[in-house]
């Protein structure tokens, strides 16, 4: 089986970047070659061309600008799919549709498999007329499609074209049936998964007297990480050892606030690190005691279970899709913490007023797992329903799909 693997933006940073590159790996066995077309700018490494590669250069002669990001806010310099002008989408295209095409002829693929349900979905289609391409939606595409239907109708066409879809969730689903008219019979529910190869719990807990709350993720209002921040005054009075800690990249002026939000440094417990790699982030996570991840809007919110795999606790917000993924026994064993999001608007945005009980709802949440970290309960028992969640266990439900494809 000859596939070929399709990704708009950066190979890695962000979850469909660490999405797309578990997927190759995890398929990466005798039956199977892969060729890659992805996106690429400085000053990222260039670090998957030990597999036949077509990747299209950002900030370069051929693209003066930024990689377009299925974000509005992302954790590198980014162009907004909603503000490119018509020349650099068509500029866009051109490059992307060259490496289509080069792909084709060069690498000659069995089955395509293309990343996000937006415009490179759309040439994809366009270009691989004979062979079957499978859809991945990562949430992302939804949002977009749904904040922006001039885009959807002007650069997405006819998507029911695609042979399959993996959706993250149930209510994924329902929305790309609704969003791309998709014929149900072809959107399969595979949901993400974690890598227990760099997720796992430490061997032996050592304790050093406090207790590090993690927060990974881009430094942006969508992620709730300003109302975390807010909770920190409040939790410090009451546990002196209480350190947070907050990964991830944004604007400077932003990670100011973040600091003045939280009336607190370093000295007292209160740091801030850039966006670091999978291995350091799954370092970072077994020498913490809590994850927390405030989101106002997920797809899956894959890093939780990262989190849960490495043996933390967990304070989310309700995150249906999530919930859903891991079923009443995780989320009834204490283990993890939902918070009731406060009311929205366009998708991500919480209205003003909802801000202070949202915050004292967190902090709350949070306090119940500082107890129960302090009170030495352990989270052992969750374990192998955790496991189910990893990559090899969808890597095995996808590979299924994809030989049913080439079967028929």
């Amino acid at each position: 089986m000859k596939i070929l693997h399709v990704l708009a933006q950066l190979p890695q940073q962000t979850g469909s970047g660490v999405y797309y590159r578990n997927l190759i790996e995890g398929l990466n066995h005798d039956e199977v070659q892969h060729a890659l077309i992805y996106a690429n700018q400085p000053p990222f490494e260039d670090n998957l061309n030990h597999y036949p590669s077509y990747p299209v250069q950002f900030m370069s002669e051929e693209c003066p600008f930024p990689i377009p990001g299925m974000s509005d806010t992302m954790p590198y310099p980014h162009t907004i799919y909603s503000q490119m002008s018509d020349q650099e989408v068509r500029t866009w295209q051109t490059a992307f549709q060259k490496r289509l095409q080069a792909a084709k002829e060069q690498f000659q693929p069995d089955i395509v498999i293309t990343h996000h349900l937006w415009y490179l979905t759309s040439l994809v289609l366009d270009c691989f007329t004979d062979i079957p391409v499978v859809g991945v939606s990562h949430g992302t595409d939804i949002r977009q499609a749904r904040r922006h239907p001039q885009l959807a109708a002007r650069y997405v066409n006819d998507l029911n074209r695609l042979s399959l879809v993996f959706s993250l969730s149930h209510q994924d689903k329902e929305a790309i049936q609704e969003t791309y008219q998709i014929d149900e019979t072809k959107i399969h529910i595979t949901g993400n998964g974690y890598n227990p190869q760099i997720f796992y719990p430490p061997q032996k807990k050592i304790s050093d007297g406090t207790i590090k709350i993690l927060y990974a993720g881009k430094i942006a209002q969508a992620k709730g990480v300003f109302e975390l921040a807010a909770t920190f005054p409040a939790l410090k009075s009451k546990y002196p050892q209480l350190e947070l800690h907050i990964i991830g990249n944004g604007e400077e002026d932003k990670k100011g606030q973040l600091y003045q939000i939280a009336q607190a440094d370093e000295a007292s417990g209160f740091f801030l690190y850039p966006a670091v790699s999978q291995l350091e982030l799954a370092e970072k996570m077994r020498q913490a005691d809590l994850f927390v991840l405030p989101s106002y809007f997920e797809g899956l919110a894959t890093i939780v279970l990262e989190a849960l795999a490495c043996g933390l606790r967990a304070v989310v917000t309700d995150l249906l899709p999530l919930k859903k993924l891991l079923g009443d026994t995780v989320n009834q064993s204490g283990i993890i913490e939902y918070v009731n999001l406060p009311r929205l608007y366009d998708q991500d945005k919480p209205i003003k007023e909802d801000l202070p009980i949202f915050i004292e709802d967190l902090t709350t949440h949070l306090d119940m797992q500082i107890q129960r970290i302090l009170d030495h309960s352990t989270t052992e028992s969750m374990r192998q329903e955790i496991t189910r969640h990893s990559w090899p266990e969808l890597i095995d439900r996808q590979y299924r799909l994809l030989q049913g494809l080439l079967s028929q």
